[in-house]
């Protein structure tokens, strides 16, 4: 009886602990779409809808938009990742 007590507690508390870090990564993704829509109404970029992005479309943006190009080859390069 113990044991299955143990077990159950600890299943719980891993099953929270997965849920916590779930709906911190959620919180991110959020964030990190909403700086990229930001910048993308900045560069003029429209029709781009960031649910049709993947993850790894959105690092690399990320990316470019940090980078140290100007406005017209951050535009270009974005658009290339959008088209992949």
């Amino acid at each position: 009886m113990k044991r299955t007590l143990i077990a159950v507690t600890t299943a719980a508390a891993l099953s929270f602990a997965g849920a916590t870090t779930a709906v911190a990564m959620g919180e991110q993704l959020t964030m990190l779409e909403a700086a990229i829509d930001s910048e993308f109404q900045r560069l003029g970029i429209q029709d781009i809808g960031m649910g049709d992005l993947t993850l790894g479309q959105l690092a690399l943006i990320k990316n470019v938009i940090e980078s140290e190009d100007n406005t017209q080859e951050k535009r270009r390069r974005i658009m290339a990742i959008v088209d992949r």
